[in-house]
């Protein structure tokens, strides 16, 4: 009899503790527990214990009303996440700009092999009246390339030349070098329509356009020797001037302008 006392008084405890957990479970748990008393206290505390354990880690999915709530839904484990890598970031495209082309000096025309074998027979002319026809060939045969809008200004800067107006005439000239910077003989023309106009360092950089591309032509050495004597440089002048004798040795057969020049750039002989 106290045997049975001392297991009514552990199991007090135990009911309090779960008597929400035996009444939802249909009177599982409290018929347990009786059928425990009669197996004795030892064994009845190790499956209290047990028991106890279970119901508290047990989730509660039953309902208000006692009865039996639905089974659990199994939880899916959580996806894996791909992570994709961003898209490189495309800067809003902008409206195109024209490239700019560096500019770069006009290259020389190709001289008319023509011109060479003329300006050969020139230096060798015997006669002043072969080498005026040499001459006139030649300037002919320079202004072949010409087209006819080039031509057109030509014409008009010598007319503005006629007329004393020798700032329209570098203007015309300057307009037909915009359309053929390749030609020599507008860059003579144009030296020779500023000395008029009395810029002579710039018809001295016309003539150096001019003769480097036609280093024969015996017209733009001689009026590089004018422009060099009104700057009074006299040894430039002379070394012109010599530079057109040897291209036609026509022009001075008795040497009096060499010999002017040549005063001028070393002073009278003693």
């Amino acid at each position: 009899m106290a045997e049975q006392t001392h297991t009514v008084c552990l199991f007090l405890p135990v009911m309090r503790e779960t008597r929400f957990s035996a009444r939802r479970r249909n009177g599982f748990l409290f018929l347990c527990l009786l059928h425990l008393a009669l197996l004795g206290s030892t064994g009845a505390i190790m499956v209290l214990g047990l028991t106890s354990a279970a119901h508290a880690q047990a989730p509660d999915l039953s309902e208000p009303d006692g009865s039996a709530g639905p089974p659990p839904v199994p939880t899916l484990p959580p996806m894996m996440q791909i992570h994709r890598p961003a898209a490189p970031a495309t800067s809003t495209p902008q409206a195109a700009r024209p490239a700019t082309a560096p500019t770069q000096p006009v290259a020389p025309a190709p001289a008319s092999p023509m011109i060479g074998v003329l300006a050969d027979r020139l230096a060798h002319a015997k006669t002043p009246e072969q080498a005026h026809g040499l001459e006139s060939r030649l300037e002919t045969l320079r202004a072949s390339k010409l087209a006819p809008a080039t031509r057109l200004l030509l014409h008009r800067s010598e007319k503005d030349l006629a007329a004393e107006k020798p700032d329209d005439a570098v203007q015309d000239l300057s307009d037909a070098l915009a359309l053929q910077p390749d030609q020599p003989i507008l860059w003579r023309g144009r030296a020779q329509m500023r000395l008029a106009a009395g810029d002579l360092k710039g018809a001295i950089a016309d003539l150096g356009e001019s003769l480097g591309r036609d280093p024969s032509d015996a017209a733009a050495w001689i009026l590089l020797s004018t422009i060099e004597e009104r700057r009074n440089d006299g040894r430039a002048a002379l070394q012109a001037w010599e530079k057109a004798m040897s291209l036609n040795p026509m022009l001075d057969k008795a040497h009096k302008r060499q010999e002017q020049l040549r005063v001028k750039a070393f002073g009278q002989p003693t």
